[in-house]
């Protein structure tokens, strides 16, 4: 019932933002309008806003689980038009902290003993809080100091519930809007629903933030809290407290007396080592998230927390991302293009030689511009907006890879200005494909799997004859097939038969009162219809 009242509740944000008007045209559109001005909330809904901005206050009032979900859509260029995703990069995760009391229930209830017990000191009041989880400060009895992060009670039910209510809508989209295929409301959901529930499971969380310190335990790049994994579960998570500067904070990062540029360069640094030599990258890296640390100010380090949602490619789809980037650095638009179709990224054809003039029409004059005025992130994201022209959609990861590199170079920019992340980046990237693609890994990979050719090579003759057998078999196989397919639409067509012969007796029975006897005649006769097609679509 708590599912229908939160379909009750979308349906009056819809109608107070009008967003109906915002789906595209099809015939049902101005019937659809004309019921969203007959609800009161369309009445007395703000006015002289833009659409992008009454999606984002739409979402905004609907709380965290849609605010999430609108903060994912605002890197979705590939899909919305750009004012709908610049409107909605400024949805903010304000949430009001819950009940420390309550805090201290779950963490007792998690770790099986009380605070008092499992900590030397405690504190009551949170220290942040956010949609998903809040944090509380706490001291080891051994002097060590740590946060606890608390997954808000009752969440889970919020986050299905509201899931549900998100499928509901993209499923009646896809039926009523035909075009809908081509940017699949269904599977974005899907997607996003993988990304929050990670964000609920605090043991994900825990193991990928051992993963990535692992990965930088030595390095003077960046620096991974630890992880006590003796007061962490699924619900709690434990970890080492640090004392650092957040990121956004410029004053008082150059105030210790590091060098903006050589922070900015840094961080770039890190992302590119976190996907091309890692595949593992943090893909939440918002300012609340990075914290420099103020010793050290000659070589500064970056700190980085909440790694509920990182990043993963394929090996596959990194060496396409590392190609692609290189061919977009060496203004190679044509082989950029037929990557990209072959990639399997257009759910339409399409015209190449267009998409390639499209491309070039993007490209081109950014990269006429000084390497310290051209921005990265920018570019991605018109060559972004341009594929949604096209239908071309990347794989979510590579969605989340976009957040995480505009978040960098916005973030980069914000310390130092002048940021080259162009010149910063090619290098990088030419050692990676070196690394990738050189003589030397080449002839290693053929070194590895020369005993495996060799151990198939007897078997070779015999696989060529299977082959040439299965050949000549198909027309018998098709012809099989054909028969299967015939066998099973009839028995389909059985089925459905007999369905409406039963849904008319169950009618005809339910009408069939003592004080209807009188009016028989045609119901008895449709009686007999349903059983002549019951009795039809049960023989033999």
């Amino acid at each position: 019932m708590s599912a229908l009242f939160r379909i009750i509740t979308v349906i009056r944000v819809v109608c107070r933002y009008r967003l109906m008007s915002l789906l595209p045209k099809h015939p049902l559109l101005l019937p659809l309008i004309a019921l969203e001005y007959l609800h009161p909330a369309a009445w007395f809904g703000p006015r002289g806003l833009s659409e992008g901005e009454r999606l984002q206050q739409a979402l905004q009032e609907l709380g965290p689980i849609f605010i999430k979900f609108g903060q994912l859509l605002a890197t979705r260029r590939d899909l919305l038009p750009p004012e709908w995703t610049n409107a909605l990069a400024k949805l903010q995760d304000q949430v009001a902290p819950f009940d420390g009391a309550i805090a201290q229930q779950i963490i007792e209830a998690e770790l099986g003993a009380p605070v008092s017990e499992l900590f030397a000191s405690f504190d009551i009041q949170p220290l942040a809080s956010a949609s998903v989880a809040q944090v509380h400060t706490a001291t080891l009895h051994d002097d060590r100091e740590i946060v606890l992060k608390v997954i808000r009670p009752g969440i889970e039910k919020t986050v299905e519930r509201d899931l549900r209510v998100m499928l509901l809508g993209a499923s009646w989209l896809e039926r009523v809007w035909h075009d809908a295929r081509y940017f699949r409301p269904t599977r974005v959901i899907t997607d996003y629903a993988d990304i929050i529930r990670a964000e609920l499971d605090l043991k994900s969380e825990a193991l990928n933030t051992e993963t990535m310190r692992r990965q930088f335990l030595f390095s003077p790049l960046l620096f991974i809290p630890e992880v006590h994994r003796e007061f962490s579960t699924r619900r709690v998570m434990a970890m080492e407290r640090i004392y650092g500067i957040p990121v956004n904070e410029i004053e008082r990062i150059k105030a210790v007396g590091i060098d903006p540029r050589t922070l900015a360069e840094r961080g770039v640094e890190i992302f590119f080592t976190q996907v091309f030599s890692f595949n593992f990258f943090h893909a939440d890296m918002h300012p609340g998230n990075i914290f420099v640390s103020p010793e050290h100010p000659e070589t500064p380090q970056y700190m980085s927390v909440d790694c509920a949602i990182v990043g993963r490619l394929s090996r596959e789809d990194l060496h396409l991302l590392g190609r692609l980037a290189l061919m977009v650095m060496r203004q190679d638009y044509a082989a950029m293009v037929d990557l990209v179709v072959r990639a399997g990224w257009a759910t339409v054809p399409i015209d190449k030689n267009r998409f390639q003039r499209t491309v070039e029409t993007i490209v081109g004059p950014m990269m006429s511009q000084p390497l310290d005025q051209l921005e990265f992130a920018p570019l991605v994201l018109k060559l972004f907006d341009a594929a949604r022209q096209y239908h071309i959609e990347a794989p979510v990861q590579y969605i989340l890879l976009l957040k995480t590199l505009v978040h960098v170079e916005g973030l980069g920019r914000s310390i130092y200005p002048q940021l080259d992340i162009w010149t910063l980046g090619r290098p990088l990237m030419e050692r990676w494909a070196l690394e990738e693609f050189g003589p030397m890994p080449t002839l290693k990979k053929l070194q590895q799997r020369a005993p495996e050719w060799l151990a198939q090579l007897p078997d070779m003759p015999d696989m060529l004859r299977d082959a040439l057998e299965n050949i000549r078999t198909l027309p018998h196989q098709q012809r099989e097939l054909e028969s299967r397919i015939s066998t099973t639409l009839l028995h389909h067509r059985r089925k459905l038969f007999a369905g409406l012969g039963g849904g008319t007796l169950l009618v005809i029975s339910a009408l069939s009162a003592p004080t209807l006897v009188a009016a028989s005649m045609p119901m008895l006769a449709c009686a007999g219809v349903g059983l002549l097609a019951l009795a039809w679509a049960l023989r033999p």
